[in-house]
């Protein structure tokens, strides 16, 4: 399966899904450097996890050309070691 890493949709998705990752790291840094003085509400609790819907289709889309992309890019990997 060839992917054109030009493609604006795949683009599109990349960056959706980093973008995704990127609050989730900076969430988990913050709450790390944040002391904890007391048993916090669920809610707040539940920040550090990822908010987002794994039943948006181009989510989903998003996430199957990545690893298709990544899927590729390793099995050229392994046949050029061969």
């Amino acid at each position: 399966m060839d992917i054109d890493l030009t493609d604006p949709e795949l683009e599109k998705a990349a960056t959706k899904i980093q973008a995704t990752f990127k609050g989730y790291k900076v969430r988990k840094e913050v709450k790390e450097k944040t002391p904890e003085t007391e048993e916090q509400p669920k809610e707040i609790q539940r920040s550090d996890s990822i908010d987002i819907d794994l039943n948006d289709p181009d989510v989903e889309k998003a996430a199957t050309r990545i690893q298709a992309t990544f899927r590729g890019y390793k099995t050229r990997r392994e046949v050029k070691k061969d």
